[in-house]
């Protein structure tokens, strides 16, 4: 008899208990996922596709080029993180910068899908969210024009990659 319905049995419980198909990728310390987020955010938006949103046909490519920590007054860390992005539209592309800055205890941080923007395939645009607590609590930066908002997201195709960094800025949140 064949021990295949023995295997599957076991996966699937293991899997209902949390076993290793379930395990969240974890990080031994906050020095280990801050350089983990500066060395994988980078190639992760590189390796994104270009973005059409659906509402009006803007193709729209965002590269993050830096993300960088440092320790705030009450402890908590602080986010910079810097794009440049392109978006064409009607034939006419533009490009700019985009820069953001929170610290994490002012923030929740999410995993989200944003259905107005999708892939070639047609696939919606996923990734990581940046929610303020409080409003204003994020400071940014467009094309060298300060703003104030209340969120800021990173698009991250790649799922498992995507679940890394959201455990990368968990982890960042944790005493």
């Amino acid at each position: 008899m064949s021990r295949l319905p023995n295997l599957l049995a076991a996966l699937l419980a293991s899997a209902a208990l949390g076993g290793p198909t379930m395990a969240e990728p974890t990080f031994a310390s906050k020095a280990q996922a801050m350089t983990y987020l500066a060395a994988t955010l980078p190639k992760a938006s590189s390796e994104n596709p270009k973005y059409t949103t659906k509402r009006d046909g803007t193709i729209s490519q965002w590269l993050t080029d830096e993300v960088s920590f440092a320790a705030g007054g009450d402890g908590a860390v602080e986010v910079t993180m810097r794009e440049r992005y392109t978006q064409t539209q009607g034939g006419k592309t533009q490009s700019s910068t985009h820069e953001a800055r929170f610290s994490l205890a002012d923030v929740a941080v999410e995993e989200f899908t944003e259905d107005g923007d999708a892939t070639p395939t047609g696939a919606p645009a996923r990734g990581v969210i940046f929610r303020c607590a409080k409003a204003g609590c994020i400071a940014a930066n467009w094309g060298g024009a300060p703003s104030r908002a209340d969120k800021s997201d990173i698009y991250i195709q790649d799922e498992a990659t995507r679940a890394k960094v959201l455990a990368a800025f968990r982890r960042l949140q944790t005493a």
